[in-house]
């Protein structure tokens, strides 16, 4: 071997393990490396194997630890537990309401050291748990080394924050995930979720050990209370809708039990204006949204969040949480229902309209479900949805800035707002939507025929309306995995409205409908290859169209005519045109092909005589 080539072999700088990872060249910069700086990740370097063979790390962690805020590491659980799932009777089913597992004092629990564990050295762990740590785990505390890899997937975290986060912002912002040094069981949530937005699918065993650490677990935190409600979303977003509200109430009932709905909660904590403060309140009203959401496709109402008093502060702007900044006093629920009447415009966050939306369509779902409804009442939550857009300020008039970037919260409370327009003047109209055969996830409970307040055709406008508003907001948003697995419902109604619509209007707008019904088609088909709810939503949306029997078999935008050419560029007919045809305006030449006719004036183009299309 060349002596050269050996030498410089020997002094080839070590590469951190996040560079070794990802097979990157790393500039061995201590403590930190500079791709580990710039991408806010810990940066760690594994000693040299040269004088021994590594061992892996066992650390000692009590069942006591994690219960209050402050406390010191938390649990990660034991390395020898199994991560079967609990049941009863009832297979496949996650049990949450149990009583919580006793670990006896005298059981020592050994777990591999990871990164993202305070990395404390033997004599630091014999002081903090004095005669907790066998005489065997503390020879292997005071030889070993860290494992060649870091335990959690960079990967995911960095894909769940991209995607779900963005939908779902409750956790700190990125910049600051490694830094807070959550609990194994948040960790793992935080892994599972963003496993479903990698190119593969995602390990299902992965799902039963996030379900055995949680169960298991006897941490009551509000890192509990936000793992808790993450793993419920994802587990609705995947079709269990079962387990997914078990371990939703769960959730509620944790952050009830710490006072979580009082908004002096947050302050306790921490500073009333830091990061951590505010993801607190974000997790309160996180909890309040899902608790609707969940409720709508179910017959049965049971409003946890809603039905106690609650005074949490409301959100502030995403931009200034995303940045990690200090946080603006957080206005009252009081401050922004006094908004209409202030003498300057004022403008809460989008979060705070996504609430306000919420709450809109919980009224909604309310009146939905009760026998008999006095016309008052329908025509005060008919001025709500109306005066919500109103009152919109003109900072938020849109979604998107001139950039491309998508308010996510502005996105959604514009979707519940014309979700709940659906469900008020659905069941009041003279549409029939064909609904699936059982009970679902994805489609909403409307019941039929209500007393209407206004008369039918006005609702079935009003229903038709709302989804078309609906669609125009998917339209501008396309990246539809970006987007709250709660859009699935929004976009199942929106799609069944537009056909019922379609069944009772004329064949001058069966296009309108029809490039409707298949913008909704193929925002569910992308949305089924990250989340299983979304399957079943797309065939019966699918299945649906074609029962439609016009949809399918009436000709859509028929070809030109026989004898009829397109003109030239100078907007002269070619050679062949009959007469005829020469005469007719170039509006009425072309519209019939080339442009589809609105819905709400099917003689829109014959009326105008002198369109100009250049």
């Amino acid at each position: 071997m060349n002596p050269e080539r050996c030498k410089a072999k020997v002094s080839a700088p070590l590469a951190c393990t996040g560079c070794r990872k990802q097979h990157l060249k790393c500039d061995a910069n201590r403590p930190a490396c500079s791709r580990c700086v710039k991408t806010g990740l810990a940066c760690h370097y594994l000693p040299s194997r040269r004088g021994g063979r590594r061992k892996s790390c066992l650390t000692r962690i009590t069942p006591e630890q994690g219960s209050g805020m402050n406390d010191g590491p938390r649990s990660i659980g034991e390395s020898h537990r199994s991560y079967g799932l609990q049941t009863d009777n009832t297979p496949n089913r996650l049990d949450f309401n149990g009583p919580l597992p006793t670990i006896p004092q005298d059981d020592i629990q050994l777990v591999p050291r990871s990164e993202n564990v305070d990395h404390r050295r033997a004599s630091d762990v014999m002081s903090v748990w004095p005669g907790m740590v066998s005489d065997n785990s503390m020879d292997l505390l005071q030889s070993s080394d860290p494992p060649d890899e870091p335990t959690p997937d960079d990967r995911s975290i960095r894909l769940f924050y991209e995607n779900f986060h963005t939908a779902h912002p409750i956790l700190v912002p990125s910049s600051l995930y490694n830094a807070r040094n959550y609990p194994l069981f948040l960790q793992l949530v935080v892994n599972f979720i963003g496993s479903h937005y990698l190119p593969a699918s995602p390990d299902f065993d992965y799902k039963e050990r996030v379900a055995a650490e949680l169960s298991s677990s006897a941490d009551r935190s509000p890192y509990m209370v936000q793992a808790l409600l993450m793993f419920a979303i994802a587990l609705y977003a995947r079709g269990e809708g079962a387990d997914a509200l078990t371990v939703l109430n769960r959730s509620i009932g944790l952050a009830l039990d710490l006072g979580m709905h009082r908004q002096e909660y947050a302050s306790s904590c921490y500073p009333n204006q830091s990061i951590d403060a505010e993801s607190l309140r974000r997790t309160w009203w996180e909890l309040y949204i899902t608790d609707v959401l969940m409720a709508a496709p179910r017959k049965k109402l049971n409003f946890q969040c809603a039905s106690v008093p609650h005074n949490v502060a409301l959100p502030c702007e995403e931009a200034i949480y995303a940045n990690g900044d200090s946080i603006p006093e957080p206005p009252t629920i009081r401050d922004f229902q006094q908004r209409v009447f202030a003498d300057e415009e004022a403008t809460f966050s989008s979060f705070s309209y996504r609430i306000d939306a919420t709450k809109i369509l919980s009224r909604i779902l309310v009146l939905n479900r009760l026998r008999d409804c006095h016309r008052d009442h329908l025509q005060a939550v008919e001025n709500a949805l109306v005066s919500w857009v109103n009152h919109i300020p003109a900072k938020k008039a849109d979604i998107m800035d001139s950039y491309g970037n998508v308010d996510e919260m502005l996105f959604q409370a514009h979707l519940t707002i014309a979700y709940a327009a659906m469900l008020l003047h659905l069941p009041r109209s003279d549409l029939h939507p064909a609904p699936p055969s059982t009970e679902s996830l994805f489609y909403p409970w409307v019941p039929h025929h209500l007393p209407p307040s206004f008369p039918r055709l006005v609702h079935s406008i009003k229903a038709t309306e709302a989804s078309k508003q609906l669609s125009d907001f998917i339209s501008i948003c396309p990246i539809i995995h970006r987007h709250t697995p709660f859009t699935v419902s929004a976009l199942v109604l929106c799609g069944m409205v537009q056909l019922a619509t379609c069944a009772n209007h004329s064949n001058e707008c069966l296009d309108h409908h029809r490039n409707r019904v298949i913008l909704v088609l193929g925002c569910l088909k992308n949305l089924k290859r990250t989340w299983a709810v979304a399957e079943p939503a797309y065939h019966h949306v699918r299945s649906s169209a074609l029962q439609v029997d016009k949809l399918t078999t009436e000709p859509s935008n028929p070809s030109l005519a026989a004898g009829e050419t397109l003109p030239n560029e100078d907007g002269n007919p070619h050679m062949g045109m009959t007469s005829v045809n020469e005469q007719r305006p170039i509006s009425q030449r072309l519209t019939p092909t080339f442009i589809d006719p609105t819905c709400s004036n099917t003689f829109f183009f014959n009326s105008i005589s002198d369109f100009d299309f250049t």
